[in-house]
């Protein structure tokens, strides 16, 4: 949901652990992404990355510095600190996460109610879901 808002395409997410690469959930890129062929801004790139654990954080009434800090969140934080933030820019992406979530809260929940019944969501699927949740009509709706 936080790479649809950053406007970042993604080929699926899944709330499955994934052993073979030690996730417990996980955005997986399109190829064209993953070959660095069209460069992402660090920025946004960090609060898709930092959403995550915030989200976490919220559901279990936790603070998201707690969260981010734990074992959970290890790939978040190697993710972020991959990409060279200075201090100030980090921390705007935490704002930026938190007010995300905030604003989005029932978006994220249906998305991981998606996700917990089915496995996988592919981009489409999940902007099927952002665009509904923001309650704008969709193809085929009648309009008003």
């Amino acid at each position: 949901m936080a790479a649809i808002r950053a406007g970042l395409a993604f080929e699926t997410v899944s709330a499955e652990p994934d052993e073979a690469h030690e996730l417990d959930g996980a955005l997986y890129w399109t190829e064209i992404q993953d070959s660095g062929e069209i460069v992402m801004p660090p920025e946004l790139l960090a609060v898709v990355s930092l959403a995550g654990p915030c989200a976490e954080a919220r559901e279990r009434g936790l603070r998201f510095d707690r969260m981010f800090l734990g074992v959970a969140a290890a790939d978040d934080r190697e993710a972020v600190a991959a990409l060279g933030l200075s201090e100030a820019q980090f921390v705007d992406a935490c704002r930026e996460t938190i007010e995300l979530v905030e604003q989005d809260w029932a978006v994220i929940e249906r998305v991981a109610h998606e996700l917990m019944s089915g496995g996988r969501l592919t981009y489409d699927e999940v902007d099927a879901i952002v665009i509904k949740e923001d309650g704008e009509p969709q193809e085929g709706d009648p309009e008003d």
